[in-house]
């Protein structure tokens, strides 16, 4: 059988070469654009290791195995070379098995060689901000794809026996996941897609175990369908029948209507927004230090953002003490649901719908430029305690950007917001510690207007000379990575001559004084939550009183808009960030009560996490109070 299976082996080594032609092309592209020292895991990794799946990663994975299985048998039937095979003293069934077990051995190597490259590169890598190399979360992604191999190998197998029909048909199949997936928000465990999700319990990986099993199961029985189709199969010379007229047209008829609906749910696509247009004129300009790309239809504002950016980056490299200013790129032509700036090694992203006002562009401009140079400064090191400097690193980000770009309206408003939380959720310095922790207890985005305050009783007590000696401090020659939040805080302090202590003292102290002055009666709080099922309607209902903080008897304002937030499911492909829906005032006995109506899809499962969260005025941004737990 071995033997066999080498023999197979070899005849598809012409598929085996073209595999890799496309993957050092992949590499030598990545290798002409990017440096390789600058990458870290998760940026090398981008798509394959983000939470929940890429439909990209997947349909690259499809068709990689459903090219490998057409090489397999349609070809040796119409040119009559399976004949020979069956001529020699092997059965049918030993035939099909090695054909199949070598063309999954092939797409199992195409992978190993794929990450035993990246593996190589990213250990050898001295690692960027926020990065190291994760052999957990490597060694599960390659048995994970080569499973995900098998499956779609299995599915190959048997459409090839249709030929071109066959793959319409699976065309077919992948859109209408696509369309459930932006319907219901899940097609569930019955999509392939899902085979490529991913969750994550700290920096462990963790696959969709039930899909893979569910799928798996289901590929080990279209085997041996492929198989008795395919054993039974004649070649063209040993009297297999010629079409009929009938069939060639309804094979027709099949192709057309799969090319006609791939149209419609394209035009779908683009009419939704989801779509992306390749035609959008992009313009290039460059300054001392910055080269920009940016659609021209934006001109106006990016001409405001060049207008100022060399004096805005001369005053951050000021403040931070940086002698040498790096060069950056700055990509002006990102789009983003989550954030409007993205930073990684001397390059810049931003998207410029997320703020209407030039001034703001101007200011995650500088938020962003503070993040180059904190990775530049500090050698790539600050991040190697990441969890416990993620505050730090966006404070002084908002800090450094609010300085120089004043906005003093929408920091005032962040630091209301901010002083609510930290005095009713209790938060300390202990929570700022452990990013992880505190992203599962409070609002994410928290990091940001504590972490400005925060930074701004560091410069209080060790001077704005402090910021960029702490930088420099966490890179400097024989500085401990990888300690305890705490005692990295405190060596690092202690190197720049700056008490940590006194710094905590003297924020609490401004957040308590912040507090005092925001009035409370814009801040009410959710009481009385109910949560309940509306089968008939297919969605959870969730409604709750909203009363004073100060308890009964005292009135307040009613906020602008209402939020809930549902934790995101990383099990299924439409559920890659936290959903967020509104609510509505609705009167029940009289009382008025604020309602959220959850589609089911939004929920798995019997017990969710959620955030109630409201507006306390016209384009502020939301407060949220703590996760909540639901049943149903």
């Amino acid at each position: 059988m071995m033997s066999l299976v080498f023999k197979e082996w070899r005849q598809l080594l012409p598929i085996a070469w073209l595999w890799m032609a496309v993957l050092i092309l992949g590499y030598i592209t990545q290798f002409g654009t990017e440096r390789i020292d600058e990458q870290t895991f998760a940026s090398w990794c981008d798509g394959y290791c983000d939470y929940d799946s890429n439909v990209v990663v997947a349909f690259v994975g499809i068709l990689l195995a459903l090219v490998t299985a057409y090489s397999l048998f349609p070809r040796e039937h119409d040119e009559a070379t399976i004949d020979f095979l069956r001529a020699l003293p092997i059965s049918r069934g030993s035939i099909f098995i090695a054909k199949f077990v070598a063309a999954w051995l092939l797409l199992c190597f195409i992978n190993l060689v794929s990450y035993s490259i990246d593996a190589l590169l990213l250990t050898s890598n001295p690692e960027s901000i926020g990065g190291k190399f994760y052999s957990q979360v490597w060694f599960t992604l390659l048995w994970r794809d080569c499973l995900f191999s098998f499956v779609i190998l299995s599915h190959g197998v048997l459409l090839s026996w249709f030929r071109t029909v066959g793959l319409i048909i699976y065309a077919i199949y992948l859109l209408l996941l696509m369309w459930a997936e932006s319907q219901w928000g899940s097609s569930g465990n019955w999509s392939v897609f899902v085979l490529t999700s991913n969750e994550y319990d700290g920096s462990k990986l963790l696959v969709n175990h039930e899909g893979l099993l569910i799928h798996t199961v289901l590929a080990i029985a279209i085997v041996f369908i492929a198989y008795h189709l395919w054993s039974r199969a004649e070649s063209s010379s040993s009297g297999a029948k010629e079409s009929s007229t009938g069939t060639k047209i309804w094979q027709l008829l099949i192709s057309v209507s799969g090319f006609i609906l791939l149209s419609a749910f394209l035009a779908y696509q683009v009419s939704q927004g989801t779509g992306t247009s390749l035609t959008g004129e992009l313009k290039v300009e460059k300054t001392d230090h910055y080269r920009m790309v940016y659609p021209a239809k934006r001109d106006d504002t990016v001409q405001y953002i060049l207008t100022h950016a060399e004096s805005d980056y001369a005053e951050l490299a000021a403040m931070l003490g940086v002698e040498e200013l790096p060069n950056i790129r700055v990509d002006l032509s990102a789009q983003s649901e989550h954030a409007a700036g993205l930073a990684t090694w001397k390059k810049i992203q931003m998207d410029l719908n997320s703020f209407s006002d030039d001034v703001s562009q101007r200011r995650v401009l500088s938020h962003e430029t503070t993040h180059v140079l904190q990775s530049v400064e500090s050698n790539r090191k600050l991040a190697n305690n990441y969890m416990a400097v993620k505050f730090f690193i966006e404070g002084m980000a908002q800090f450094t950007s609010f300085e120089i770009v004043p906005e003093t309206a929408r920091r005032e408003s962040n630091w209301e917001l901010a002083s609510i939380s930290w005095k009713r959720q209790q938060i300390d310095f202990n929570d700022l510690l452990d990013a992880a922790g505190f992203a599962e207890r409070f609002d994410v985005e928290l990091h940001y207007s504590l972490g400005d305050m925060w930074t701004r009783s560091f410069v209080d007590i060790c001077g704005v000379a402090g910021l960029g000696n702490f930088i420099r401090a966490t890179g400097r020659e024989g500085a401990v990575s990888n300690l305890p939040g705490e005692i990295f805080w405190r060596d690092t302090m202690r190197h720049i001559n700056c008490d940590l202590d006194t710094v905590n003292e003297h924020w609490a102290s401004q957040m308590q004084a912040i507090f005092e002055q925001v009035p409370t009666e814009r801040f009410p709080v959710y009481t009385d939550i109910v949560v309940k099922r509306d089968a008939d309607a297919g969605r959870v209902m969730v409604s709750a009183e909203l009363q004073s903080s100060e308890g009964e008897g005292f009135d307040f304002e009613l906020p602008n808009r209402f939020n809930i937030r549902i934790a995101r499911s990383s099990t299924q492909l439409a559920s890659g960030v936290d959903a967020v829906f509104q609510g509505s005032i609705v009167v029940v006995d009289g009382t008025q009560r604020i309602q959220f109506k959850v589609p089911a899809s939004a929920v798995t499962g019997s017990r969710f996490r959620y955030q109630l969260g409201y507006s306390p005025s016209a384009g502020s941004r939301y407060y949220y109070e703590m996760w909540r737990r639901g049943s149903l």
